[in-house]
């Protein structure tokens, strides 16, 4: 099959590599489609892969091609998309179906081969069937679109609330998304960037701004951008008793002065951490953010703004490493 393979770090190839077999509890799946995330450009370009050569790409969506087992027969054909942490399910965290926590996870993509390929194993426990409304690229984005729901269900927002977003790439986008369903009276957006504020405001936000000057006071501001500034602004931002949401995954060293933490302590702000999506039988995220798809009440597809084959991968990732042009979810079709 083709794959591309990460080689080393920054050496990131189309190359035909062997076809992967299914173990048991195993299926193999026809990619359809995948999504470029932004910590694959780290995991590409910073040295973050586990091993080397390494296939990446953790959100993808296929079609069941081959089962290892004659029980999971009936998956033969299934439209699906795929949880792609893979839980020990023997921890204390997995016997609770408290998956996103599992102390000995593996992860595909990142410490196992992904979905930059014609055909990716996955377990068939990680599978979960795509809805005919659904297109294979929706499907493929169900993992970002899972993992914000998961953040915003972590902070418990209510009706009316005011929300501020800080970064307005995918995450950002997702988590304003979720809000505005949730019944934010006002959602704002702030970003650097002002080339992202057309589709922020067309997908719901309210008002688009850049990070300067006085910020009117909300009930819940989300980082999202994974900036120190942004996470400060955050705090400074949210009303006595409000709720600061943490989703972006800061890249340096984040230093609170006493009077910075003197806001947390005297406003008596809570402080959220999120980490992935629920998968478990009873409170999945996928689950929920498969049926608002198919209802048609939440469609991951306006966030779609480039899509290109396996080939012409290579060099389309080097490009968005090195910003060459402005992008929001990029689908790679096999």
């Amino acid at each position: 099959m083709k794959a591309l393979v990460l080689e080393e770090k920054g050496v990131l190839s189309l190359r035909e590599v062997k076809t992967p077999v299914p173990r048991e509890g195993e299926v193999l799946i026809k990619v359809r489609a995948a999504g470029i995330c932004g910590s694959d450009l780290p995991r590409i370009f910073g040295g973050q892969a586990y091993f080397y050569p390494l296939i990446p790409g953790h959100e993808f969506s296929g079609e069941v091609a081959k089962v290892a087992e004659e029980e999971d027969e009936e998956w033969l054909g299934e439209r699906v998309t795929v949880y792609p942490l893979l839980p020990c399910r023997d921890c204390e965290y997995c016997e609770v179906g408290q998956y996103e926590l599992c102390n000995n996870y593996g992860y595909l993509g990142s410490r196992q081969n992904g979905g930059f390929a014609e055909f990716v194993v996955a377990p068939v426990e990680n599978l979960l069937p795509l809805p005919t409304s659904v297109s294979w690229e929706e499907g493929a984005l169900s993992e970002p679109g899972a993992v914000t729901l998961h953040a915003l269900r972590r902070a418990h927002p209510e009706v009316g609330d005011r929300v501020a977003v800080f970064g307005l790439g995918p995450i950002g986008l997702l988590c304003g998304m979720w809000a505005k369903l949730g019944g934010a009276r006002m959602l704002t957006g702030y970003d650097v960037d002002e080339q992202k504020f057309p589709l922020a405001r067309a997908l719901g936000f309210d008002l688009t701004l850049s990070p300067v000057g006085e910020k009117e006071e909300v009930d819940l501001a989300i980082e999202a951008s994974g900036s120190n500034r942004a996470l400060l602004d955050a705090l400074r931002i949210v009303r006595k008793k409000g709720k600061v949401l943490l989703v972006g995954n800061q890249g340096q060293d984040v230093n609170l002065n006493p009077q910075e933490i003197g806001i947390i302590l005297r406003r008596e702000l809570t402080v959220v951490g999120t980490w992935n999506s629920d998968f478990s039988s009873l409170n999945s995220d996928w689950k929920r953010l498969l049926e608002l798809e198919e209802r048609g009440r939440f469609s991951l597809s306006p966030l779609i703004s480039h899509r290109v084959t396996l080939e012409e991968a290579p060099s389309f990732i080097m490009e968005m490493q090195q910003k060459h042009f402005p992008y929001t979810k990029v689908i790679i079709e096999p």
